[in-house]
């Protein structure tokens, strides 16, 4: 395959750590590619810094005003001139060896709906680095619950599909947290939906703990009205182990009284179905309150 890839890199004010994700977009062995860097509003030093670069196959677009990450990944998509998307945070970077041996995944057909992953390192300043997701999808496994089954997180810096999906799926501008979890979400419900994780890791996750993130800044409460909107899109399974393990730990962390704990344990048995396992995950959460 010579089809064009480009790589769609959303930045605001880390000039240094975009430059390093542009290297490694650029050092790849597959060289029909370009770099399509946005910086979400003013931004000289981030600018001045890719400029330095002198790299043919960059363009770094402009925006004017801040319009959040999700909105600039979409401007990244629409100025893309690649067949192929391929995602990278800023704080990111991809091995050498990316983008090629995700493209040999690609099938001759049937493409459209189809992301295409890869496993990834871990990396945080404390340990050594951690390989995820833990297991590959199985056969017939629901491409949505995957993700829950066994803590098996993907990450976006890992995502690679055609232009069309991105296009036809857009990020939710509005919404300021959970972005990335909402668009895997409405793409596995597409129908035809496929996803693909290739087997060693090709992409490395920069621990974002010491910086200041969006995800960071999330409620519990935002948490649990996203699930309750969006159940229609999780089996009832999923929905109970959605509910604990993205809003339970969160609700406790964040002092939540036990009215509130409450609420969300009547609510996964009202519209989810919850395992042993999730109750009694529940309850460990509720125990370190």
């Amino acid at each position: 395959m010579n089809s064009l890839v480009s790589a769609v890199i959303p930045t605001r004010n880390r000039p240094e750590l975009v430059c390093r994700a542009v290297r490694s977009a650029l050092n790849q062995s597959y060289k029909h590619l370009e770099v399509v860097v946005v910086v979400d509003g003013p931004d000289e030093a981030t600018v001045e810094m890719l400029k330095a670069l002198q790299e043919s196959r960059l363009r770094v677009v402009e925006l004017p005003e801040n319009v959040g990450g999700s909105e600039a990944r979409n401007v990244g998509v629409r100025n893309a001139n690649g067949e192929w998307i391929a995602l990278l945070d800023d704080d990111d970077e991809w091995l050498p060896e990316k983008i090629d041996k995700q493209l040999a995944m690609v099938a001759t057909k049937g493409y459209e709906n189809t992301l295409i992953s890869c496993c990834y390192y871990f990396r945080t300043n404390r340990k050594a680095d951690v390989l995820k997701p833990r297991r590959q999808p199985r056969a017939n496994e629901n491409v949505t619950g995957y993700i829950f089954e066994a803590y098996c997180a993907l990450n976006t810096s890992t995502y690679l599909c055609h232009r069309d999906l991105f296009l036809s799926v857009p990020f939710d501008k509005n919404l300021p947290c959970l972005q990335d979890f909402d668009w895997y979400l409405r793409v596995m419900n597409r129908g035809g939906a496929r996803l693909i994780v290739v087997p060693e890791p090709l992409s490395i996750y920069n621990d974002p703990s010491d910086r200041a993130t969006i995800t960071g800044k999330r409620t519990w409460e935002f948490v649990f009205d996203y699930a309750k909107s969006h159940r229609a899109l999780m089996t009832k399974r999923i929905y109970a182990q959605f509910i604990v393990k993205c809003c339970v730990r969160l609700a406790v962390r964040q002092k939540a009284g036990s009215g509130a704990l409450l609420e969300i344990f009547a609510e996964i048995f009202r519209h989810g179905s919850p395992s042993l396992e999730i109750v009694a995950l529940f309850l460990l959460f509720c125990l370190k309150k």
